[in-house]
């Protein structure tokens, strides 16, 4: 059979139509399967009102204990707020105390809803209730708000001040260093005279050091293997040990008079009436003085 023109042109116009279909089924199937979408699924709305609601676009997610549940389908902007209408894939119970607010994915951009149920104690609230949903935590603008208030501390506290002040006097040290003014300036000065110092208390210590190796002084005796030294002072030691035993126990005079009351008692009145007699021979002096004088002139 014998093809016409017609009917070539026919076939490419079926073949490019089947060929766009195809396309167009593809790209369908793929947007459902990217985007997660169940076409044939039951969905649940609910609705919050937010303040501001920081960017939140359509086709943002709806995340609950970490699990996406739904997509954000529509945002009206109202007298007492922005309206989220989104659409969920189960429906959840909602109770008093629950949380629902908008997260931020990263710092270049990208929004989330997220709700918290509520402790189960709570009264229940129905899903066809309009939520109140809590201000965004916006990072950007609280890091814009930490730089400003250090900015504002450093211009108005007197950081800055401080700091150039701070400045000055290092230069003030480093100069005065760098004239020779000072221990520093001495140490980093061209003239050696407290190195030279530094030196001789050095090799004297070292002489010292050799000193006492050697035995020699009442450190290198301290030092030296010889023990005659440590000898007499652990004789000495005992020597104190045996009479303060013997004090302890009353022997000799100082012992008696710590131990024996009598004898201790002898002793005060003795010095009691040597005292007496100095203040009668005090109270006599000027009478006999004054009578030698008297009589003395006669």
């Amino acid at each position: 059979m014998r093809r016409t023109p017609f009917s070539n042109e026919l076939r490419m116009e079926v073949v490019v139509g089947a060929f766009v279909v195809m396309v167009f089924l593809g790209l369908a199937y793929f947007t459902i399967i990217l985007s997660r979408e169940k076409l044939f699924g039951q969905k649940h709305m609910i609705e919050v009102v937010f303040d501001d609601v920081m960017g939140l676009r359509d086709g943002d997610n709806v995340v609950i204990r970490g699990m996406v549940i739904g997509k954000v389908k529509r945002l009206d902007l109202r007298e007492d707020g922005v309206h989220v209408l989104a659409s969920l894939e189960q429906p959840l119970e909602i109770h008093e105390g629950y949380r629902m607010t908008i997260v931020s994915t990263s710092i270049l951009g990208g929004r989330y809803l997220q709700i918290e149920e509520g402790p189960p104690s709570g009264g229940k609230i129905p899903m066809d209730s309009i939520f109140r949903g809590e201000r965004p935590y916006d990072l950007m603008a609280d890091a814009a708000e930490v730089v400003n208030t250090v900015r504002r501390a450093l211009t108005t506290g007197g950081v800055v001040s401080n700091v150039q002040d701070i400045a000055a006097q290092v230069r003030e040290i480093v100069a005065r260093a760098n004239s020779g003014q000072g221990t520093l300036g001495k140490l980093l000065s061209a003239d050696d005279t407290l190195y030279s110092n530094a030196v001789a208390a050095a090799t004297n210590l070292r002489e010292i050091s050799e000193r006492a190796n050697r035995g020699e002084g009442t450190l290198g005796r301290l030092l030296s293997p010889d023990d005659a030294l440590y000898n007499d002072i652990a004789s000495a030691a005992s020597s104190l040990r045996k009479i303060a035993s013997e004090v302890e126990e009353g022997k000799g005079t100082v012992g008696k008079l710590l131990k024996d009351d009598g004898l201790y008692e002898d002793v005060k009145k003795a010095v009691n009436e040597v005292r007496a007699t100095i203040d009668d021979y005090r109270e006599t002096a000027p009478i006999v003085t004054f009578t030698s004088i008297f009589f003395g002139a006669f």
